[in-house]
């Protein structure tokens, strides 16, 4: 029986707009069109510029186009409520009247201020499908968001015109097989447009997708703030829920006693707090998933890969960056200078950093090292699919001494003229525990 892999793809291409055209309906008394056709936006309390642009342009990012479009009235009216300055548009005041960038043209202002809501193209989801030339889904287990990427013939020139896809706009896909043995169909997930690209010849339209929160400010907005006395665990489910996602947490609940968000993203900010602990972070269709690294290491195994199942591979052991110790210096709450040792003598990694106890200390000092010894033996495999996901345990078998254990820190599935899995691997090691 022949062998196939089809790529399913669910898009709209107004996911975008609709959401604008929604959000900036006429009911809205705030809205209106100045005498030289512009739509214009009075403030209201409690707005803020990043709010606004991403309810009208769709992106919080797009902030600044905002501000240069009404720098005079917003620095003035800074001033008139005595600031030396708006802090380019971090002050902004209730009865502020602010012109929306771009939104002369009668199509543009039909978008901003129509009650009804924009065309639905249900049908691009099949239509990609079939202009499909290549599709890569990459799965990670640690550290970064789930990424795809799709390649489709542009031969009429409709996805460079009236059908090119809208950034931030959300597209899902799934990898559906027949006749392939271990091997089952596979959701991708949901995935956020964040780049476009077109090349020729012959013309193609190239996407890439994150997944990630709705909520773009989880990525996107540095934010400052202190926690205390609280969890790894409360912490990112407060995160989660601001973004309107669901929270994946499976690992120990690991007490913070105080801790300081500096001008770090939500994202950024529990990504550093994961790995300083230990814990592995991933984002992930709609879900922040938290796991603990040594805990998963410790799995059994899914399956043995032996060297007849795979198409390519490399392998590489190394010393460099790795460790048999490592020696933590911390000031405990009575400003008191305590070291903490855990490993041998031999490649020993010195540490300082904050520590609320010594058992605190000692967890830091071990996800360190156990972080860096994952680099000790690793492997790069290329095999015909099977069933797999990141951050499970395989069984390698037929390559003599680099047989054994290993995670799955990454898995790319490119479907071409072929479907194949690319898996990136590093071999369990002896844990180091407080």
């Amino acid at each position: 029986m022949p062998r196939r892999a089809k790529v399913e793809i669910t898009y709209d291409g107004t996911a975008g707009k609709a959401k604008v055209a929604k959000a900036v309906s006429s009911t809205s008394s705030s809205v209106s069109v100045n005498a030289s056709g512009e739509v214009t936006y009075t403030v209201i309390k409690g707005d803020t510029l990043w709010a606004i642009s991403k309810r009208f342009l769709g992106e919080g990012s797009r902030y600044t186009e905002i501000y240069d479009a009404n720098k005079d009235i917003i620095e003035s009216t800074a001033k008139a409520h005595g600031k030396p300055n708006s802090d380019h548009g971090h002050w902004i005041w209730a009865g502020e009247v602010l012109v929306i960038p771009g939104t002369t043209s009668e199509s543009n202002k039909k978008t901003y201020l129509s009650s009804g809501s924009t065309t639905t193209k249900s049908k691009l989801g099949s239509k990609i499908e079939k202009q499909l030339t290549s599709f890569s889904y990459t799965d990670e287990a640690n550290g970064k968001s789930d990424s795809i990427s799709l390649t489709m013939y542009d031969i009429g020139r409709e996805w460079m015109g009236s059908l090119m896809p809208e950034k931030s706009a959300h597209i899902k896909a799934k990898i559906n097989l027949d006749d392939w043995e271990n091997a089952d169909s596979l959701e991708c997930g949901t995935f956020l447009i964040d780049d476009i690209s077109f090349s020729g010849w012959p013309l193609s339209c190239n996407v890439s997708g994150v997944s990630a929160p709705t909520n773009d400010d989880f990525k996107s907005l540095p934010q400052s703030q202190t926690f205390e006395k609280t969890t790894i665990r409360q912490i990112a489910s407060q995160f989660a829920t601001k973004a309107k996602v669901s929270l994946v947490y499976d690992a120990p609940d690991i007490q913070i006693a105080e801790i300081e968000q500096k001008k770090k993203t939500n994202s950024a900010f529990l990504y550093d707090l994961c790995e300083k602990y230990g814990l592995a972070m991933k984002v992930y269709n709609n879900k922040i998933v938290i796991f603990d690294m040594v805990a998963y290491e410790a799995k059994k195994a899914v399956m043995t890969i032996t060297d007849k199942m795979i198409e390519s591979w490399s392998y590489n052991t190394t010393i460099e960056g790795t460790y048999t110790g490592v020696k933590l210096s911390y000031t405990d709450p009575k400003k008191k200078t305590i070291s903490v040792t855990i490993g041998k003598d031999g490649r020993m990694y010195s540490l300082n950093t904050q520590a609320s106890s010594r058992y605190d200390a000692e967890l830091q000092a071990a996800a360190k090292i156990n972080e860096a010894n994952r680099g000790i033996e690793t492997m790069s495999i290329t095999v015909f699919p099977c069933t797999l996901v990141a951050s499970q345990c395989v069984n390698v078998k037929g390559f003599g001494n680099i047989d054994g254990k290993y995670f799955i820190d990454q898995i790319k599935h490119s479907i071409g003229s072929a479907y194949k899995m690319q898996l990136t691997l590093h071999k369990v090691q002896a844990p180091f525990k407080p």
